[in-house]
């Protein structure tokens, strides 16, 4: 062991007459504990709320769909895009179906909802969304609607009810413009875990809505899943290459670019603030060498008159000063990443759901970049804040540090 490590490691252990740079020592240690435990929840907190709400976001809505310039597209152009797209890599499932909005009416609420409804083909639906995977229908009957267990809980309705659904685009008959009215038998309750989506829409049969709508056999646009959400942009890109010029890609990211622009600003925001923490933490380590150096001037003058060098002088403080980051980055580390898997485990952040429609609750997601990024940093930021001590250190005249005591 280097001399200048073993007095180092020695200045460490305060005596007892140096109680107050002890305790100050302390305080430093676990400044540098709590910032960079603070710092690893709130990482792995913004990370797994991001990721996990982009994830259920995708999965309820498809990865991408495929829209025409004139607003609707005949089934056997669907079909074709469909089948184009199977060839493609990363591709996993495709389908179409027919979109637009109304008012349903119907069981113990004598109030009229407005639902988004959605003309599906059940079984090709379940590829490439998640909402009705809790639906064990093989298909939606013709006068059927699926509806999600909010909506269920707010119209007092059950499976066998009728409704009733005032569409919104109406029709244009010989007495004038007409209400679009259907009666309809609930024939399923689906339960997503998504707010939103319980609480707002319904599907019928896709045969069915196209006669309501009067589209013959037009539907609205097509819809794919991917292999892996990573693979998003790779599938976009070979799909616009096989796609005619009339029709054009929307990606569900796109329309929610805002929202995710935002959670990625406030991670940032969320990270210099509690880095404060580290940073005061650095200061008091600061304030503690420069108080351990006007102790030990005796010992500083009397190492420099045996020949220690300026250089070996510095390396001890800056070795005290190391040595307290690299512990106080370990532990807080450490006990971030601990409370981060129990917290993933038993779900300890829980979110209502009328207030957050996609969670319900907040997933730790530690990752080893943020993990590495923070002890680093932390160990940096604790060296850099025994370069002034450990220079003032060096700098003394030997002959008056031990003339002086």
């Amino acid at each position: 062991m280097k001399a200048e490590t073993f007095i180092a490691l020695r200045y460490l252990k305060a005596k007892r007459h140096q109680t107050f740079i002890g305790i100050i020592t302390i305080i430093s240690v676990l400044g540098i504990i709590i910032g960079t435990f603070s710092l690893i929840i709130a990482l792995s907190l913004m990370t797994g709320f991001h990721n996990k709400m982009k994830e259920n976001l995708l999965d309820a809505n498809s990865h991408l769909s495929v829209h025409s310039l004139s607003d609707t597209m005949e089934i056997k152009e669907a079909e074709e895009i469909i089948k184009k797209a199977s060839k493609l890599h990363y591709f996993k499932a495709g389908s179409y179906a027919v979109l637009t909005q109304g008012l349903l009416r119907g069981g113990l609420s004598s109030e009229s909802k407005p639902v988004v409804v959605k003309g599906v083909l059940l079984n090709e639906e379940k590829k490439v969304t998640t909402i009705l995977d809790s639906i064990n229908l093989k298909t939606i009957p013709l006068n059927g609607v699926v509806i999600g267990e909010e909506l269920a809980k707010r119209q007092g309705l059950t499976i066998g009810d009728k409704v009733t659904v005032l569409f919104f685009k109406p029709t244009q008959t010989p007495l004038g413009i007409m209400p679009r009215i259907r009666t309809y038998t609930v024939s399923g309750i689906f339960s997503s875990g998504i707010y939103e989506y319980d609480k707002n829409w319904v599907f019928v049969n896709l045969k069915n809505l196209q006669s309501v709508l009067n589209l013959k056999n037009k539907v609205d646009f097509v819809q794919f899943r991917c292999s892996s959400i990573d693979k998003i942009d790779k599938f976009k890109s070979e799909l616009k290459k096989v796609l005619s010029p009339k029709f054009f890609i929307i990606d569900l990211r796109d329309t929610n670019k805002k929202l995710f622009a935002a959670i990625k600003i406030e991670k940032i925001i969320v990270s210099l603030i509690i880095g404060l923490i580290v940073l005061v933490a650095a200061l008091n380590i600061t304030s503690s060498l420069i108080l351990m150096v006007m102790e030990k001037r005796k010992d500083i003058g009397i190492l420099k008159a045996m020949g220690m060098k300026n250089k070996q002088i510095m390396k001890i403080f800056k070795f005290q000063g190391i040595v307290i980051g690299f512990v106080g980055s370990f532990l807080g580390c450490s006990l971030g990443v601990i409370t981060a898997y129990f917290g993933n485990k038993y779900q300890l952040i829980k979110l209502p759901p009328d207030v957050y429609d996609f969670l319900s609750f907040i997933p730790f997601d530690v990752r080893f970049t943020d993990v590495a990024l923070v002890f680093l940093c932390t160990v940096l930021i604790t060296y850099l804040a025994t370069i002034y001590p450990a220079k003032r250190a060096a700098e003394l005249d030997p002959a008056k540090a031990v003339r002086y005591e």
